[in-house]
């Protein structure tokens, strides 16, 4: 939603405590997994490392109610609570619905519903019934893209929380963990520019669950899906061929500078790429203009633009 609102993944939030009065009169201090916190983060970073008050902050610029309204869009058919919590996972979701929403990044924006009988046919080969996928259009394919670049980080970044599915599939894919609390449940949803697969790693009772940390999305539900993911891959019998996902001419990849996520001068002493839409594409660098900043920091230490 808040890319689909115009902003880009280089913009950042405040990784830090707060207490939010939620609407059912109850207060809440949500925490990092870890109980550490920071400073400015990116939502690309957010997303990345699975950092939590980055995403409750979200909400300032992702409206729970259009949030769930894409959800829907998406594929999500079981119901989503309307409260503050929303951003770290309240409410339930079957592993199908997954698979469905996280396929609309990879196939462009476009929705396909899945369906499990090809055909029917009767003791002598006539076709009594037919089925194909149904589809919709429900994000934009610059959206799309971008969502896609920020998920392939949770899986190619060494800090990214899906790192682990690295270590036994290396073509290109994207996906996100969920791990919820006291490890009942832990998730890995990826996909690659052919496929989509869900991988849930729990219990129906929720008094069994994992007593540490290995039961975390990345290290219980991330391996299973890699494994999976390879094992398809190098199946002669399947015969996959490799596709790498495709940037739309919408899109633009840019330089920016690391400090200011504007776009990057020859002075800007640390550069990062990033993607933008039209309307997202930010101006040049306003602090590292020439080598004039460089010998000003030399003069006077540290200084604060």
């Amino acid at each position: 939603v808040a890319i689909d609102n115009n902003y880009p993944p280089c913009y950042e939030l405040l990784n830090q405590p707060f207490t939010l009065m939620m609407s059912d009169g109850r207060r809440w201090t949500p925490q990092n997994s870890d109980g550490t916190f920071g400073g400015k983060t990116t939502l690309r970073e957010g997303l990345r490392r699975s950092i939590n008050l980055v995403a409750v902050r979200a909400l300032e610029i992702a409206p729970i109610r259009t949030v769930i309204d894409y959800a829907k869009r998406m594929g999500i058919t079981t119901p989503l609570p309307p409260v503050e919590s929303l951003a770290l996972g309240a409410g339930e979701v079957i592993p199908i619905d997954m698979a469905n929403a996280f396929g609309v990044f990879a196939n462009h924006g476009v929705y396909v519903q899945h369906y499990d009988i090809d055909r029917i046919e009767d003791k002598d080969g006539n076709i009594i019934e037919v089925n194909s996928p149904r589809k919709r259009e429900v994000l934009s394919e610059e959206t799309s893209y971008i969502m896609t670049t920020m998920l392939a980080d949770v899986v190619d970044a060494p800090d990214g929380t899906g790192a682990r599915v690295r270590n036994y599939f290396h073509l290109p894919a994207a996906g996100k963990t969920g791990s919820t609390d006291e490890f009942a449940d832990a998730w890995f949803v990826g996909f690659t520019p052919q496929i989509t697969a869900a991988v849930w790693v729990g219990f129906d009772n929720k008094t069994v669950h994992f007593t540490n940390w290995d039961g975390q999305g990345g290290r219980a539900a991330a391996p299973i899906w890699g494994m999976f993911m390879r094992d398809v891959y190098d199946d002669p019998t399947i015969a996959m061929p490799l596709e790498y996902f495709t940037k739309p001419p919408t899109v633009y990849q840019e330089v920016i500078c690391a400090e200011t996520h504007k776009l990057a001068t020859e002075f800007c002493p640390t550069k990062m790429t990033e993607y933008f839409t039209e309307k997202t594409l930010p101006g040049k660098c306003n602090v590292h203009t020439s080598a004039k900043w460089i010998e000003t920091q030399d003069t006077l230490g540290t200084i604060s633009f």
